[in-house]
């Protein structure tokens, strides 16, 4: 069974089998992907890929119930960020945990999230949830379960060429163009047909700065290539893949790994490493007040 939370009745809901229900939660930001995409590009390619991942589970698993939960519209780090709405990243974190908390207050144990967004601090802030709510083993199986899958779409040599600011290979381009021409047409504005080609930027000092100011913006890649039969196959394609891995995962809680990037190897794009430097100063001034102290006692 396929369903969205939002028009489940309590009676519904409660009907479900907890072992055998997986709650999707897709996620995406706000941000523009050129003159002729619209802002939510992010959230429509999310919503379109949960449901598709869940179609893509419920041919191999006919078993089990797979439910949408409504749409998380955050992101922590945009690609450009000169327009574009983020959030900070226990935001996006916290949103996921807190409803996943709910569930499992339910009795359901198997949380998916689903993010469009491929940037790294918004994959850490998802990991990070996933930590949470997964908790501890219990008995070798784990009794409640999270994974943002889309983390596996992220090539390791893609996070060390650029480890705090996403670099994908195209934003805005061809491929986006044909995703968001397979699922609304209309949502694309003409002009794209007549759009240049611009090449992938390098990661630079100059660009690090252009973003932390707020200043990248722009798109690049070839929209004018886009089709809307190339974003239908690319959204089959990666359902497919993401499908297939999830799959140990359900039946036998194995294959978790796989879907961990490489972004959470980098402490500064974690969702606790604010919190963290924050306590480490307060450690410092602590222990340096206390030092001095124990100097003060023991001089004649």
């Amino acid at each position: 069974m396929i369903a969205s939370f939002s028009l489940l009745t309590p009676e519904e809901l409660q009907s479900l089998q907890p072992e055998l229900t997986v709650f999707l939660f897709p996620v995406g930001g706000l941000e523009q992907h050129g003159p002729h995409l619209p802002m939510g590009t992010k959230l429509i390619e999310a919503e379109a890929l949960t449901r598709a991942i869940a179609e893509e589970l419920q041919r191999r698993l006919p078993a089990w119930s797979f439910v949408f939960m409504p749409l998380i519209p955050l992101t922590v780090d945009g690609i450009t960020r000169k327009l574009a709405l983020p959030v900070r990243p226990h935001v996006v974190r916290d949103a996921v945990v807190d409803q996943c908390e709910e569930l499992k207050r339910l009795g359901f144990k198997n949380f998916v999230a689903v993010n469009s967004h491929l940037a790294p601090q918004q994959i850490t802030a998802l990991e990070d949830a996933a930590k949470i709510v997964s908790g501890r083993f219990n008995f070798g199986q784990k009794r409640h379960q999270l994974i943002s899958v889309t983390g596996a779409l992220v090539d390791s040599k893609q996070v060390l060429e650029s480890p705090m600011i996403a670099l994908p290979l195209e934003h805005g381009g061809d491929r986006d163009t044909s995703m968001m021409l397979a699922f609304g047409a209309d949502w694309v504005a003409e002009r794209y047909r007549g759009l240049e080609s611009h090449p992938r930027p390098k990661a630079s000092v100059a660009r690090f700065f252009s973003w932390v100011s707020k200043g990248l913006d722009g798109y690049w890649g070839n929209p004018a290539l886009a089709t809307s039969e190339k974003g239908k196959i690319e959204i089959s394609k990666t359902a497919s893949s993401l499908a297939e891995k999830m799959i140990p995962w359900l039946e036998k809680g194995q294959g978790k790994g796989q879907f961990l990037s490489w972004y959470r190897f980098f402490p500064f794009n974690g969702s606790f490493f604010k919190a963290y430097l924050l306590a480490g100063i307060l450690f410092l001034i602590l222990l340096a007040w206390m030092l001095g102290s124990m100097k003060d006692a023991f001089d004649p």
